[in-house]
């Protein structure tokens, strides 16, 4: 049986669209009409709104553009893409224009809710006048059957991440979780056998896999946890307070309509807390890069490959922690891998291709300026390796034809002819540069751009005059420090061999080209994001800007699949020369010896081993009693009462809990000194529910590029204070 496919609206003949489209709106509509009157559906708001405002203005986008047959995973991808581009503009042009007419509070429901209606009926309009002439793609429907086996337990690893974060919320067992961490590695395995898997579920297995890991994490704890997070909680909540985004705030965070556009506007249309925006919705959002991240790998390469380079993207750490605290960047590696999308697919025209990559590489400035410089800085880079042979003289292109020639005869290679069609040409260079400075320079008083140009002056009065000191190199502190334990010390090896692999990749690639048919834009970009790993733990201030655990997750958006390509040459190279190797267990293939080393990864990177062993354990899911970003209620409540009441006076607080009170007021806060003489008086000092059970703070140092911790007696700031607040979870002092 054979029905519309939902997930490819836009190819529907147009009569039907429209009749279908309309139901969707009335529906949304009248669902919010009756919240707003009394008459709640739980679950029922936040659901259709989400649908609503995530892909239909998103496919009518697409259908303007008159785009067709792009197949569901692209019409997924680039549908929600260009829906978050939407809803950021509503919102930025109507808090722009309406306060010139009058509304002293354009970003509140009451305008909103109209505004998005109005906007999306403007581009049904659009829509269906500049596609009138389409009359349906005949092989648009879905295919109504028996779903392999693997889909029903696949779709069932999200729900298991949801339960075991729940118990683990409140009865502090991670027995669930254990077992997903378990099942998670086991897929990894079975794909490398060959098992239970087909190929066909591998896009599927990705968003489910993807999900379930950022779901293990984001939903520990009732209330955000992490670092920037909060600072980001702060400014979104601001918008919705006072009902409009004042861009003359001077934090960079401000600047970035991932956070002041779009967690108020899901958070309104939704009837969603802004907590649980950033604990559920943005997952969501974040889940689609590794499989825009798989589309892309396999286009160029075979599913197998695309599926191991994700696994690997997806097991390192930062995927699933770091990034959970960092809502504006989720939602610019969206944009960036769908601009990689768009450049790779040499099926769409040009005029097509360049109309996404321009958009999506405008939301990624307008997202995160951090990924937005790396990414545009790396641009004209590779912009140059890609012109070079055009400008080389004829005698050393020849000469390096005929070394390329000297190769050994690759039997795997295709010898098919490919037109060289290039999507990274200097115009998009340059509107991408303009764009930059003009959004960067003119928001938020010029923080961002202020910043980037502080993070240069660093490295150029270092560079030379410190090389190659530690203090100053965050990657190259990481390389030389002591592991904890010998089986910290494995870990090490385990990350650094994964590096190994990538170049080696980088190299197999650039010599059998015919074999490893990676497209020259993606290619020419690859090797200068290896170049910035390089930098990272070589260059003074470069990685520390960011973090230098970020700064790899970065590069491996798109170097992952060279640490498979480079784990399959240097199979291929040992069992040419070593033959009895193909006969040992797990080591019978490429893909089976892939499969074991990078579930040996996961193992390392989601804290299992060591938590596991008692070994000094990691995970922020698994380990439920080490002093972590993750804040109780009690501590939450604590915390918005001292804000209530502080008056405005200094707020001291020790290294881990600062982060909670950033969520707050920024404002006043301060670090506690080592030296308790250094409070200054008629000030506050908090204490978290860690503090008061451990009866010790964390106080952090920061010399140079790195942070020193050190944990102290609590009892040494509050001998001389005051408790005016005490919840049984925090406290508050006055001196």
């Amino acid at each position: 049986m054979r029905l519309p496919d939902p997930f490819q609206m836009n190819d529907w003949e147009n009569r039907r669209f429209f009749w279908a489209f309309q139901a969707i709106q009335l529906a949304f509509i009248g669902i919010v009409c009756l919240d707003l009157i009394g008459y709640h559906i739980p679950v029922a708001r936040e659901a259709l709104a989400f649908v609503y405002l995530t892909f239909l203005p998103g496919i009518l986008v697409l259908k303007a553009l008159r785009l067709h047959d792009l197949g569901t995973i692209e019409t997924v991808l680039y549908s929600v893409g260009l829906s978050l581009v939407v809803l950021m503009l509503t919102g930025l042009f109507a808090n722009t224009v309406y306060p010139l007419l009058g509304s002293a509070r354009p970003l509140s429901l009451e305008v909103l809710f109209p505004t998005i209606v109005g906007v999306v009926q403007i581009l049904l309009y659009l829509a269906l006048t500049r596609d009138r002439e389409h009359a349906g793609s005949s092989h648009a429907g879905l295919e109504i059957s028996i779903p392999p086996p693997a889909v029903p337990f696949l779709a069932l690893l999200p729900f298991l991440a949801i339960a075991g974060t729940y118990i683990r919320n409140e009865y502090h067992m991670v027995t669930l979780l254990f077992l997903l961490l378990v099942l998670i590695a086991v897929i990894g395995l079975v794909v490398g056998f060959d098992r239970f898997i087909p190929a066909s579920c591998y896009p599927f297995a990705v968003y489910s896999l993807a999900l379930a890991l950022l779901y293990h994490t984001s939903l520990i704890s009732g209330y955000i946890w992490g670092y920037d997070i909060h600072h980001e909680l702060h400014l979104a909540s601001n918008v919705l307070i006072s009902g409009i985004w004042d861009m003359t705030i001077p934090y960079n965070t401000n600047g970035m309509l991932s956070v002041v556009m779009l967690a108020p506007i899901y958070s309104l249309i939704c009837d969603l807390d802004l907590v649980w925006v950033f604990k559920i919705l943005y997952p969501l959002f974040f889940a689609l890069v590794p499989l825009a991240l798989y589309r892309v790998i396999e286009r160029q390469t075979n599913p197998k490959i695309g599926f191991f380079s994700v696994f690997f993207f997806m097991s390192f750490f930062t995927f699933y922690t770091e990034m959970i605290s960092l809502a504006r960047q989720q939602v610019a590696e969206l944009f960036l891998v769908l601009t990689v999308l768009a450049m790779v697919d040499k099926s769409m025209d040009r005029s097509r291709r360049a109309f996404l990559m321009i958009t999506f590489g405008f939301a990624m400035i307008v997202s995160h300026y951090g990924l937005s410089y790396i990414y545009l800085f790396s641009l004209v880079p590779a912009w140059l390796l890609l012109i070079l042979p055009d400008y080389l003289p004829s005698g050393i292109l020849e000469k390096l034809r005929g070394m390329a020639g000297t190769l050994a005869h690759d039997p795997l290679a295709s010898h098919e002819p490919r037109p060289r069609l290039q999507t990274l040409v200097l115009p998009y260079i340059f509107i991408l540069a303009i764009l930059t400075y003009l959004w960067y320079s003119t928001v938020a008083e010029g923080t961002a751009f202020a910043t980037i140009t502080g993070i240069g002056d660093k490295i150029v009065n270092t560079l030379f005059a410190e090389p190659f000191n530690p203090a100053t190199i965050q990657g190259m502190y990481i390389l030389a420090s002591q592991s904890v334990t010998p089986l910290h010390s494995l870990a090490k090896v385990v990350h650094i061999a994964t590096q190994g692999l990538i170049a080696v990749g980088l190299l197999a690639t650039l010599a059998r080209r015919g074999r490893w048919r990676i497209e020259p834009e993606y290619l020419a970009i690859s090797i200068v994001f290896f170049l910035v790993n390089i930098a990272g733990i070589a260059v003074p201030f470069f990685a520390s800007s960011l973090n230098t655990s970020r700064l790899y997750h970065i590069t491996l958006i798109l170097l992952a699949p060279f640490a498979i390509i480079g784990g399959i040459a240097l199979y291929e190279a040992v069992a040419g020369r070593v033959r009895a190797i193909t006969a040992l267990p797990l080591m019978r293939t490429a893909f089976q010896a892939l499969s074991v080393f990078f579930v040996v990864f996961l193992l390392f990177n989601t804290g299992l081993i060591y938590q596991v062993t008692g070994d000094s354990p990691t995970s922020m899911a698994l380990e439920t009693s080490g002093d972590k970003p993750v804040f109780n209620n009690k501590e939450v409540q604590g915390a918005r009462w001292l804000i209530s009441e502080g008056s405005g006076r200094p707020i001291y607080v020790d290294g881990m809990r600062w982060w909670l009170l950033l969520g707050f007021n920024p404002d006043h806060q301060r670090y506690l000194p080592a030296n308790a003489s250094h409070i200054e008086p008629g000030s506050y000092l908090y204490l978290g529910t860690y503090n008061l059970v451990r009866e010790s703070v964390r106080i952090e140092v920061r010399e140079r590029a790195v942070t020193a911790a050190d944990y102290t007696d609590a009892g040494r700031f509050t001998g001389n204070q005051n408790r005016i607040y005490d919840n049984a979870g925090s406290s508050v002092y006055y001196r």
